[in-house]
C-alpha cells in the first residue's frame, strides 16, 4: 500500500485505504462462498470413493470365503466395516447378490448365495446417503451408490 500524500489542507488523504476496504467487503463474501462449495464437492467426492472402497472390499470378502452359505453376513460386515472406516455418517445399505455366471455369461440368474460354486459372481451394492453443508443448498441429500461385481475362486 502507497503512503498517503497529504492534500491541500495539509491532511493525509485516507480514501485508497477506504477504497480497498470496500472491494474487500464486496469480495469476501463471493471467495467465502467459493471456498465452501470447493470444501463440499471434496467432501462428496472422498464420500462417493469411501462408497465405492467399501463395495469392493464387501465384494472381494465375499469372494474368498470358503463356506458360501454365509457369503451375504461376510459382504455385509466387510462393507460396513470400510463403510466406518471412511468415515461415512449415513446409515449403510448393502445388498448382495449371488449370480449364476459359470453356466451362461450372457444371461446371469439369481441364485441362493448358499448353492453357488466356483465361476459363479457375487454383486454387492452399497448406498449411502450424503447431506451437504454448503450454505446456498444447506440440508440438500442425495444418496451414492456403488455397485461391484466379483467372480467366486475358492
Amino acid at each position: 500500500m502507497s503512503n498517503p500524500t497529504a492534500g491541500p489542507s495539509g491532511r493525509r488523504s485516507t480514501r485508497k485505504r477506504g477504497q480497498a476496504m470496500v472491494e474487500f467487503a464486496l469480495v469476501i463474501p463471493l471467495f467465502l462462498l467459493l471456498f465452501c462449495a470447493i470444501c463440499d464437492f471434496g467432501f462428496a467426492l472422498f464420500c462417493r470413493m469411501s462408497v465405492i472402497n467399501a463395495a469392493r472390499e464387501g465384494a472381494r470378502a465375499a469372494v474368498m470365503v470358503s463356506d458360501h452359505s454365509t457369503i451375504p453376513t461376510v459382504a455385509s460386515s466387510a462393507a460396513k466395516s470400510a463403510a466406518a472406516s471412511g468415515f461415512l455418517s449415513g446409515p449403510v445399505t448393502v445388498s448382495t447378490t449371488c449370480l449364476q455366471t459359470s453356466v451362461s455369461l450372457t444371461s446371469p440368474a439369481t441364485i441362493a448365495c448358499a448353492g453357488a460354486t466356483v465361476g459363479d459372481s457375487v454383486l454387492v451394492s452399497v448406498t449411502d446417503s450424503y447431506t451437504t453443508f454448503f450454505p446456498l443448498m444447506f440440508g440438500a441429500s442425495f444418496n451414492l451408490t456403488s455397485t461391484v461385481q466379483m467372480v467366486i475362486d475358492t
